[in-house]
């Protein structure tokens, strides 16, 4: 049995997983019975135990070194390493970074190994704050390597560690994320001490783990800005100092980054910064880009040879006295990308001072955060710009955020999963090597997928990056279901009264098993990547094939939250019968394959991982299938039909009856009953507003086949409801109308509604929003910003919610709600009302309806697709529209009683959170 399942990971059954891993691999690993040795539908098996369980099984050893290596002719490994000395193993050979698995820590919020160090005594320590220190260091993250590597990570990276701001004056936060370093040289003491570091990196490289450091060249931290007009030829004019004596830091402790006076005559002579204000413009940076202040944060001027000198200094020695084997490198694109060619590849550069302590492939990654939309790939080409090309060296690597928001985009938010083909495709073209381009679901800076996406959607996603080039890198608190973006994982921390480094969660499980999985399977490593097939139209089929040395595994998924009908997906080199699963989730029972094409209902939400023969470069075979059922349709090539169209068939099996599918989609299929000889024919309606194009299927439930797909364009111009009415301008102002909207200098009247206009015809409903402004100046993937929607709809014949999901307060007139959808810049997510409450919102719907913005216009778009979440009919519906703001990071933003730059004034902070609402009542009597 033991074999057998080693076998079905491509694991060898003759050796152990890793040397060097065998004294602490099995502790805590309890003994498995018979039922649990599965990786499939219900139960999978952490990666520390599938280690376990493998090395027991093949004798090779969960004892202490000493005792595997008494009375051994060839002793193992770890008993000669520095491990086993009073040494710290601090400096190790480069691993090969396609096979590595990275555990993101947000340190402050990870783990509290040493409370003595939490509060330094200048107010900066406060965790029920979430700008303030939490109390999580170094020593936290030590203590909890076991939770780490038995997720299946292999490396560890932290936010930054350096001596940062406490406290800024006059500013609500402090330095606890890290990124606002006033000394680079040196740790923070919140954190802990350079023995404490060491120690970390000497425990990593003993589980034969590595350590990534975060840094940041583009800033420090809050230090000045200007009070009035800003003189780009006289940049001393309007220039205040921020921090005063008064601080505990008033001035960057690090030299040459104390010189931060711009009216200091030897200050401004040696160039250190650019004395610039803060960039408003996310839009139209042009030279800004590398200039400006970021979020208030004193730019350093890093095309200043002392400054880069520094640098590769600074960071340099930390690869030395730390012993990191990689960097991640913040806000790279707000620095020129001449700075890293110098800074990493000179002489005594980055890569020079590493390769120096026997580190030959010291990974680098950079942070240049940027989005492509649907089926572009403007996203890619600025991440692109930063890397390693034929005329320069920069990076090696960068991370894929295109990838993750089209993650979120399909997996969360039910989009065509022809986008995510055409995202991996770009992974694969725009990147220098996309085989070590991190590759992530959730990170620090935006909402974390669960924050609007289903559990099932959520496995997908790191089902996905577990399956495709990249190094997959897991956020602190994914695995354990977390929503909040940065929810301390400790006691005490902020928003938790509990620790959450629990090993027996489902998602901490089902991470685990595809880390062991990815571990067994090289062609999941290294292996090219051939897309299959994606639905065009619909969330549904997805399919992809990687392929290393032979080895074959092609991966599917259905991303829908209903049956899926798989038409002929054909698998080249794939033998007749059922598919060879070796991983699988949400999937009952064989999958067969007919002629190397399979046709199958997947279950919602499935997840396949199956083994194949590599055919691809042999030409594929043409397989006909006689007896398939026959579709044909009224409907001239290239046609765009405006009324109902006619379909015929024959169902060769004779059965009862046919079932016409469209996108793929059973849940909402037609069924069709035949005539005694299988023909059969029927009129298909054309009725859903605007433009659509969809495919069909004759699918025969008896025989399991289905027909050729037809492809069908329709475009429906009159509605078959629709209103228009006007919202009096200036009523953005809360329910008693004494709200105050957030000061900050991008937010002004995008939360004014001025006219809504509604439309609908079959499935679709389209709600176009006319506002007082419509800006997108941070760069949303949405394609507006500023503003949230919170938008509810009630249906006549159902009964709903009365209470709005965070927004203290209640459906108007009376009504209830059925159906919720919340948007902003980052994010789109609809609900049901089951399971919500005044905390949260209710079940999550796979879909959420496509956005189209129009500054210029002033308008923003939704528009919805009924059957996806059981409206046949918007006849009666009525809709309650409300505006507020969301930050990037996923929560509402905060109200009180005075007026702030990033929160709402002139209410209680336990008021409605509605700035300015709108009703409608859809109704085809008016």
């Amino acid at each position: 049995m033991f074999a057998g399942l080693a076998t079905a990971f491509g694991l060898p059954t003759t050796a152990p997983v890793g040397p060097n891993r065998r004294s602490h691999v099995c502790e805590g690993v309890v003994s498995l019975t018979a039922s649990e040795w599965s990786v499939t539908v219900d139960r999978f098996i952490p990666a520390k135990a599938l280690a376990c369980i493998f090395a027991v099984s093949f004798q090779s050893g969960c004892g202490s070194p000493a005792e595997e290596t008494r009375g051994s002719e060839n002793p193992s490994p770890l008993a000669s390493t520095p491990c086993q000395s009073e040494d710290l193993n601090i400096h190790v050979p480069s691993p090969d970074w396609r096979d590595q698995i990275i555990y993101f820590v947000f340190t402050d919020r990870f783990a509290d190994g040493d409370p003595t160090n939490n509060d330094l005594g200048h107010g900066e320590f406060n965790p029920q704050k979430e700008r303030y220190f939490s109390g999580g260091d170094i020593p936290g993250i030590t203590n909890q390597l076991d939770y780490i590597e038995g997720l299946g990570a292999t490396a560890v990276w932290a936010t930054p560690l350096v001596l940062n701001q406490w406290v800024s004056r006059g500013q609500d936060f402090t330095g606890y994320s890290g990124y606002y370093g006033i000394d680079f040289s040196q740790l923070d003491p919140h954190f802990g001490t350079l023995t404490e570091y060491r120690e970390l990196s000497h425990a990593l490289h003993c589980r034969e783990m590595y350590l990534i450091q975060d840094i940041v060249v583009n800033h420090t931290a809050n230090f000045f800005g200007y009070d009035g007009p800003y003189d780009p030829n006289d940049t001393s004019k309007s220039f205040v100092l921020l921090q005063d004596e008064t601080s505990p830091q008033p001035v960057p402790l690090q030299k040459p980054f104390d010189m931060i006076d711009r009216n200091n005559p030897e200050h401004a002579a040696a160039n250190i910064y650019n004395w610039t204000p803060t960039i408003t413009d996310y839009q139209n940076m042009g030279e800004k880009q590398y200039t400006y202040q970021l979020g208030s944060l004193a730019d350093v001027n890093t095309k200043n040879p002392v400054v880069i000198d520094v640098f590769k200094k600074t960071y340099g020695d930390w690869i030395e006295k730390a012993g990191i084997d990689a960097i991640r490198i913040d806000t790279v694109r707000y620095v020129e990308p001449e700075f890293f060619a110098q800074f990493l590849h000179d002489e005594d550069g980055i890569l020079a001072r590493a390769a120096a302590t026997g580190r030959d492939n010291f990974l680098l990654f950079g942070e240049v955060l940027d989005y492509s939309q649907p089926f572009k790939n403007t996203g890619e080409a600025a991440l692109a710009e930063y890397l390693d090309s034929a005329d320069q060296k920069i990076l090696p690597a960068v991370i894929s955020f295109p990838l993750k928001q089209e993650i979120k985009s399909v997996f969360g938010q039910g989009k065509p999963t022809a986008q995510i083909a055409y995202r991996l495709q770009q992974h694969m073209e725009m990147y220098t090597d996309p085989f070590v381009t991190p590759t992530l679901v959730d990170n620090h800076d935006v909402a974390r997928f669960l924050a609007s996406g289903s559990m099932d959607g959520f496995k997908q996603s790191f089902a996905l990056i577990f399956t495709i080039p990249g190094i997959p890198t897991v956020y602190q608190g994914s695995a354990q279901g977390f929503t909040e973006t940065r929810q301390a994982m400790f006691s005490g921390g902020y928003m938790s009264d509990r620790d959450h480094f629990d090993t027996s969660t489902e998602l901490y499980q089902f991470i685990s098993s595809l880390a062991a999985l990815r571990t067994a399977q090289p062609a999941l490593r290294r292996g090219s990547l051939k897309m299959l097939a994606a639905n065009p139209h619909e969330a549904g089929l997805v399919a992809y094939r990687r392929s290393y040395e032979g080895a074959v595994l092609d991966i599917i998924f259905n991303t829908s939250d209903e049956d899926v009908l798989v038409d002929g997906l054909r698998l080249p080199g794939v033998a007749d019968g059922p598919l060879d699963i070796a991983y699988a989730m949400n999937v009952e029972g064989p999958l067969e394959v007919i002629g190397e094409r399979m046709t199958a209902v997947l279950p919602p939400r499935a997840f396949v991982v199956s083994r194949g023969e590599d055919q691809l470069s042999k030409g594929e075979k043409d397989h006909q299938q006689t007896d398939r059922p026959t579709l044909v349709a009224d409907v001239k090539l290239g046609e765009v039909l405006t009324d109902d169209f006619s379909l015929a068939g024959m169902l060769p099996s004779g059965g009862g009856q046919v079932q016409l599918v469209k996108n793929g989609l059973l849940g909402s299929a037609v069924t069709v009953p035949t005539n005694p000889d299988g023909t059969w024919s029927y009129t298909y309606p054309v009725e859903n507003l605007g433009e659509e194009a969809f495919f069909l299927v004759a699918f025969d439930p008896l025989s399991g086949l289905a027909s050729e797909r037809i492809e069908v364009r329709s475009n429906v111009v009159e509605p078959a409801l629709a209103l228009t009415f006007d919202d009096p301008r200036g009523d953005d102002r809360g329910p008693a109308g004494t709200y105050i909207d957030l000061q900050q200098a991008n937010a002004i009247g995008q939360k004014d509604i001025l006219q809504v206009s509604a439309m609908a015809g079959g499935d679709i409903l389209k709600i176009e929003l006319t506002m007082a402004e419509v800006t997108s100046e941070w760069l949303p993937p949405n394609q507006f910003d500023n503003v949230s929607f919170s938008i509810f709809f009630d249906r006549p014949d159902t009964d709903g919610a009365s209470t709005l999901p965070q927004l203290n307060a209640q459906m108007p007139n009376g009504l209830d709600w059925d159906v919720g959808h919340v948007i902003f810049g980052w994010g789109n997510t609809m609900f049901s009302a089951d399971g919500a409450s005044a905390d949260a919102a209710g079940t999550r719907f796979a879909s959420a309806p496509q956005v189209d913005v129009d500054e210029e216009a002033r308008t923003i778009a939704f528009t919805y697709d009924g059957s996806d979440f059981g409206v046949n009919s918007w006849d009666g519906v009525s809709g309650y529209i409300t505006t507020w703001d969301i930050a990037g990071e996923g929560a509402y933003v905060r109200l009180g009683p005075k007026k702030a730059q990033w929160a709402f004034g002139g209410g209680a902070e336990d008021d409605p959170k509605i700035l300015d609402d709108a009703f409608l009542k859809l109704d085809a009597d008016k």
